[in-house]
């Protein structure tokens, strides 16, 4: 990783500063309090976020409502630029926006996410996404008084955060999540075993169940035999029942069949009665008609009524003639009377309009006259004529009504001569009827008494019915009782199944639960004695190796910076033993500068441990330290060059305030503070 660029607004000290970082030593120079920190703090925020633990009012400047850093990296050749924004509410400072932009794409999502896309990129493991990122803590910024806190630190706390930055705390979590484990194994073990301790009691006790069940089968299968010959006898009780019953309903229906016929001979014998009296009757109208009808008379009566027909069409066709002559007279003689009226008046011709003289008129009313008397005649004549055919219509008349008597008298005779046929047809009809019905009574007579013979014989089957039920009733409630006796057994014998198969259920559960107690006996046994002491060993060979690693970079670059007659190593504890002339110094007596120089030794040895393991970290290339000469001397403050030029990092960035460290680096950046606002110049040198 390599650090480009960063903006920094609202932060601590910090208004608005923007800052380019370029490549090899940087040092960040100025008074105390005046910013140097901030710069650093600003960073680590930019690219992890606020820390479990860290409060937004420690970043964000007092009496401002928002802040913001950008800082611009690059990551195996991808330009990354990170964002990251607070805000202060009612409820206190808290993140308000982040984002990462790799290679112009950006991604705005939660704390979180950012941060697992950060941890990626650098190759840090995912473990720090909820946790401080220590790995960055103690590789590539280390605040001076948190490295002289962790050798201050007692041995358990140092060792947890030593295993914790290397990776192998999960052989401590390994060994408590195998302690709480074998604590569920051990508990779930007691527990199966107390769950066996009834197992051969349950054995017994199924045994003895199974011969019970043994038992009711037998008993079941002795009554079903019973039941079966119940069921067969009811059925020969119901048959016999049903025969019984089918002669009572045969004894019924020749009852029924008697009282139909009694009712059948009653209505034959009425029937008969009226038929001997129409009989009678018949006879007796015959005897009454003694007249002889003659055809000839009658088709000669027919024959003059139809001459009497012919004459009176024909006299009425006269009449008709005579009418309508007498209306055409009348009709003319009222016609020459108006016209002798009108030329009696009239003055002039309505022809030629010309007076009409006197004999005019006069010879007109002479030959009107004459007219009128001629039509007089033939009136006179007409009406004579008329008054004739009336006589003669009148005379046809009565001779029709004569003659129509004489019909009529004979239509009677006709009817009452083919009434007496009709009578002695129907007489002859009358003596078969009478002669069926007298045979029928004595055929149905015959028949009742039959009846009454089969009805007298059926008459035993009722007694033997009503004993017949008795039987069935006694054999039904018999069969009942054996179903039932049956149907207990039956029920009895489902349930010892079902006690029979959960007590099976129940001892195949608990021969598993006993192979996993022998598993678990065994998986307790393997993890209490074999796999926990691997862990140990695994981390106790993992630990010595990286105290020997540890304690000979410690050494190293403990003695870069002070004389030659101490030496430094750590114990098995990871804590720094300075030995003088073979006596062991307590870290409290030492001087200042001393005690930064082990602090400073510590963190650069731990860097390098850290960076040997972790390879594939990326950031590797690079160290920032915050204050390393603190209390030194002037002789060691000269070692530091030694120490910076034995570093071989691509980009360092050195907090001080000591002028003389100006010399050691390639570029300055002078950080002043005025009116409690910081800010930043930047010097390049070229160092001889």
């Amino acid at each position: 990783m390599k650090l480009k660029r960063i903006f920094i607004r609202n932060i601590r000290s910090f208004e608005n500063q923007e800052l380019e970082f370029p490549e090899g030593s940087l040092l960040l120079a100025g008074d105390i309090g005046t910013g140097k920190t901030s710069i650093l703090l600003a960073i680590e925020y930019a690219l992890f976020g606020l820390q479990p633990g860290q409060k937004g009012s420690a970043l964000l400047r007092n009496n401002c409502d928002f802040g913001e850093v950008s800082i611009e990296i690059e990551v195996d050749g991808k330009n990354v630029i990170m964002e990251r924004a607070l805000k202060r509410t009612n409820k206190g400072i808290s993140s308000d926006y982040s984002s990462i932009t790799i290679d112009g794409e950006k991604t705005e999502s939660s704390t979180t996410e950012i941060k697992t896309k950060i941890l990626k990129l650098l190759n840090y493991p995912q473990e720090f996404i909820k946790k401080n990122n220590l790995l960055y803590r103690y590789t590539l910024y280390t605040p001076q008084e948190q490295m002289k806190q962790i050798i201050l630190e007692d041995s358990e706390t140092r060792l947890n955060i030593l295993r914790h930055i290397f990776g192998i705390d999960k052989y401590k979590r390994m060994r408590e999540n195998l302690n709480i484990l074998l604590n569920k194994l051990k508990e779930e073990s007691r527990m199966l075993n107390l769950s066996l301790s009834d197992l051969e009691i349950d054995k017994q006790e199924l045994e003895i169940r199974k011969k019970s069940l043994a038992q009711i089968i037998k008993e079941i299968q002795e009554k079903q035999a019973r039941v079966s010959e119940k069921i067969e006898f009811r059925k020969k009780i119901e048959l016999e029942v049903k025969e019984s019953e089918s002669k009572i309903k045969e004894k019924t229906s020749f009852e029924k069949e008697v009282e139909k016929t009694k009712i059948m001979i009653v209505t034959k014998k009425e029937s008969l009665v009226l038929t001997n009296n129409e009989i009678k009757d018949t006879q007796s109208n015959i005897s009454e008609i003694k007249k002889e009808f003659k055809e000839e008379d009658y088709q000669v009566v027919l024959s003059n009524l139809n001459n009497i027909a012919k004459e009176a069409e024909m006299l009425n066709k006269k009449f008709i003639d005579f009418l309508s002559e007498i209306n055409s007279l009348e009709k003319e003689k009222r016609e020459n009377l108006e016209k002798k009226d009108r030329v009696f008046g009239m003055k002039f011709c309505p022809t030629c309009l010309q007076d009409v003289s006197v004999p005019h008129k006069h010879n007109i009313l002479l030959s009107t006259e004459s007219k009128l008397s001629e039509i007089k005649n033939k009136l006179e004549i007409a009406y004579n004529k008329r008054k004739d055919i009336e006589l003669l219509l009148e005379k046809n008349k009565e001779e029709r009504l004569k003659r129509e008597e004489d019909k009529l008298e004979l239509d009677i005779l006709k009817s009452r001569i083919s009434y007496i046929e009709k009578s002695k047809k129907r007489l002859e009809e009358l003596m078969k009827v009478r002669s069926s019905l007298e045979n029928d009574i004595l055929f149905l007579t015959s028949h009742v008494e039959s009846l009454k013979e089969a009805i007298l014989k059926f008459t035993r089957f009722d007694n033997l019915f009503r004993i017949k039920q008795e039987e069935l009733k006694k054999s039904l409630y018999e069969e009942k009782n054996s179903e039932i006796s049956l149907a207990e057994l039956k029920k009895e014998s489902e349930f010892k199944r079902r006690e029979i198969a959960q007590s099976e259920e129940i001892i195949s559960k608990k021969e598993i639960s006993k192979k996993k107690l022998n598993n678990l006996l065994e998986l307790i046994d393997w993890l209490s004695n074999h796999y926990l002491n691997l862990i140990d060993f695994i981390e106790r060979n993992i630990m010595i190796k990286l105290r020997t690693e540890f304690s000979s970079l410690f050494n190293k670059w403990f003695n870069m910076l002070v004389p030659e007659s101490f030496e430094a190593q750590l114990d098995e504890n990871f804590t720094p033993l300075i030995i003088q002339s073979g006596i062991e110094m307590d870290y409290s007596f030492l001087s200042g500068g001393e005690r930064t120089a082990v602090a400073l030794a510590y963190r650069l040895a731990l860097n390098q441990t850290i960076n040997s393991i972790l390879s594939q970290i990326k950031t590797r290339d690079i160290v920032i330290l915050d204050e390393p000469t603190e209390g030194f001397s002037e002789l060691q403050i000269d070692k530091i060059r030694d120490v910076l030029d034995e570093l071989d990092v691509s980009q360092l960035i050195i907090v001080s305030h000591e002028q003389k460290i100006e010399s050691f680096v390639g570029n300055i950046m002078r950080v002043k503070k005025e009116a409690g606002i910081s800010s930043v110049d930047v010097e390049k040198k070229i160092i001889p």
